[in-house]
């Protein structure tokens, strides 16, 4: 059933990035002058810090601070995602994932560790959908987004 439900999820989610007639995808993503830079966010700027730092811990309330000042920040939720998905809150990651997805539906990155979610929670054939995604996305030679997704897949299929 959960499966089924969080199937479901990601199907409606991948629609959101699908264009449909008559409303663009585009127009449902906020303009990039409604988020604050990376510059007017000195706090976002540490917690993002941190997280590539690996200090997951420290980061998870400075990214959540900085998410209630502006909500409509994909990359705030996507490394929110990520951070709580290395501190092994899976269920709390997929939301934040969801939520930079809902915000940029086209989002490489937040697709990219939601699929990386997906096999930790013994999920592989939604990080393949995701996977295909991607590919559509971003189709070039070089992609990393994919070529990181596509190499993790094939790790946990060489283990599992």
């Amino acid at each position: 059933m959960r499966s089924t439900l969080l199937r479901a999820s990601m199907i409606a989610l991948l629609a959101l990035a699908a264009p449909s007639v008559g409303f663009p995808v585009a127009a449902m993503a906020p303009s990039p002058t409604d988020q604050p830079t990376m510059m007017e966010d000195p706090e976002l700027e540490r917690a993002i810090a941190l997280v590539w730092a690996e200090e997951f811990a420290e980061a998870e309330p400075l990214l959540h601070a900085a998410l209630k000042r502006n909500p409509k920040n994909p990359d705030g939720w996507n490394y929110l995602g990520f951070a709580t998905r290395k501190l092994g809150k899976f269920d709390e990651a997929r939301e934040y994932y969801f939520n930079a997805l809902r915000l940029d539906p086209e989002h490489l990155k937040a697709m990219e560790y939601l699929g990386e979610l997906y096999l930790q929670t013994g999920e592989p054939q939604l990080a393949r959908d995701l996977l295909d995604r991607i590919t559509e996305l971003c189709p070039a030679a070089e992609c990393e987004e994919r070529d990181q997704l596509a190499a993790a897949i094939e790790k946990h299929a060489a283990t599992n």
